[in-house]
């Protein structure tokens, strides 16, 4: 460290203070770690044999949740270059482009369509293949405008997959055979249409007089899947119809069925495969909203929400905000142990890592920082804990800390943790500038120093400071 000398505070800022603090001891401190909903995004999965869910793996994913609070189903344009999300709490459709055709890591929101005047619990989204018909599906209508529940609510667009050039048309009302529809599909060449409904737990076929227009649709049969799932959410089959695939918030799951006949319902054979989304590192959602494929079955993308982190009930220390939320900011200040109470059963199957990389070894190229890290029992059990020793930087006259910010993460399942700032070591004594609010800035200024001393006093610029035997002298002039 280096010796302190004579020296006066010459600031040129206005009102700028400096000032000396003194580094808190080595502490212990203990904080709790929880599970909460929430984490509403479209995770992207990868077929290694098209249209055979047995086959999937996790591939990457993309939030959603800062345009709408509750999205409930996603679609694509045919080409995969826009996305549509079905926004349940604002009652818009969010229309999103994509650099990569359907790579939703590449996605970026553009716009939003308000469809609230037809519904007020829009459910699903879906397309003509050529994006001039958009159709919502709409589970409760508009009481107070005389709109019943159950319907299909077709709209127009003057340009191709633009939703803001879409106008309302006409609707079908689905009531007399389910009274909370989820979703919808059409067949190939939209002859058919094919409805799902989560009162009466099946998928409901209708023919239509003209292709694409819901309003001449006539019911012709139903399949129960009530055996294999009691709340479904959402509906997709492969380009022939013979495949069905349904997502449901009960199982947690997605289910493929086999049809003799493409699209005809009444030929649906026993499930072939169910695949669990809770629980498996490569499946990473826990709560499916919605599923939808790209054009070949190689590609699917569950909406869904997987929950998050939150340290300590969300209080954020990401430094001048302070905010509640979840995936909150932590500092932690080096020498510090910090034991993090990892019993609640929410947490089974899950657990608490660090890494110098966002999201750890969920992206490519990460590694799971290990050094002073340890954990007694298994999260979700009583008594669990997880802990972690900030290493302390040996004194020097250089910046930097002795490590760098770290992240903490779920190790079972990805986009659920937060950041961890770790200030530079202060030595015992050590001169900083602050502008008086509260904005206090250091040797490092790459770095957030907020709340890291245990004293401080500060003088205003312009005083001379000497040292004399080692005192500090102040002359206030």
């Amino acid at each position: 460290m280096s010796k302190l000398t004579d020296f006066t505070v010459t600031s040129a800022e206005k009102d700028d203070f400096y000032g000396f603090h003194r580094v808190a001891p080595s502490q212990t401190i203990h904080r709790t770690l929880t599970l909460i909903t929430g984490n509403e995004s479209v995770y992207e999965y990868t077929l290694g044999t098209g249209w055979d869910i047995s086959t999937m793996a996790y591939s990457t994913s993309y939030y959603i949740g800062f345009n709408d609070s509750n999205p409930l189903n996603t679609t694509f344009s045919t080409d995969g270059t826009k996305m549509f999300v079905m926004g349940n709490a604002d009652k818009h459709v969010d229309e999103y482009t994509l650099t990569t055709a359907f790579d939703v890591s590449t996605a970026s929101w553009r716009t939003h369509k308000d469809v609230s005047a037809q519904d007020d619990n829009p459910r699903s989204v879906r397309f003509n293949p050529t994006g001039t018909k958009m159709y919502v599906v709409g589970r409760d209508g508009v009481p107070s405008a005389g709109i019943a529940a159950s319907n299909i609510n077709e709209y127009a667009l003057t340009t191709a997959w633009d939703i803001t050039t879409a106008t309302y048309t006409d609707l079908f009302s689905c009531l007399a055979q389910d009274t909370a529809i989820s979703d919808m599909q059409f067949n190939a060449d939209g002859t058919l249409l094919l409805v799902l409904g989560d009162t009466g737990n099946d998928v409901n076929e209708y023919d239509l007089a003209t292709a694409y227009d819901v309003s001449t649709a006539t019911f012709v049969d139903s399949f129960s899947i009530g055996a294999q799932e009691t709340s479904p959410a959402g509906l997709g089959f492969n380009t022939d119809g013979t495949r069905m695939f349904i997502a449901g918030t009960d199982g947690d799951d997605v289910i493929q069925y086999p049809l003799v006949t493409g699209f005809d319902v009444s030929t649906t054979q026993a499930l072939t495969h169910e695949v669990g989304l809770t629980n498996a590192p490569s499946a990473p959602t826990m709560n499916p909203r919605g599923l939808t494929f790209n054009a070949d079955g190689t590609k699917l993308y569950v909406l869904g929400t997987a929950g998050t982190l939150m340290i300590d009930g969300g209080v954020d220390e990401l430094p001048y905000s302070h905010v509640a939320r979840s995936q909150n900011t932590m500092t932690f200040l080096e020498g510090n142990t910090y034991v993090f109470d990892v019993s609640q059963s929410a947490l089974v199957g899950h657990s608490l890592k660090f890494s110098t990389t966002v999201d750890g070894t969920h992206k490519a190229g990460g590694t799971e920082y290990v050094t002073g890290v340890s954990s007694s029992g298994s999260p979700g059990t009583p008594g669990a804990t997880t802990t972690i020793i900030v290493p302390s930087k040996t004194p020097s006259t250089d910046p930097g800390s002795a490590v760098d910010k770290l992240y903490y993460y779920n190790g079972g399942h990805p986009s659920q943790g937060g950041e961890i700032f770790t200030p530079e070591w202060k030595g015992n004594l050590q001169i900083t500038y602050t502008n008086g609010l509260d904005d206090i800035d250091t040797r490092y200024k790459t770095k957030h120093q907020e709340d890291i001393f245990e004293d401080s006093v500060l003088w205003k610029r312009g005083l001379d400071f000497t040292v004399v035997n080692g005192n500090l002298t102040i002359e206030m002039g």
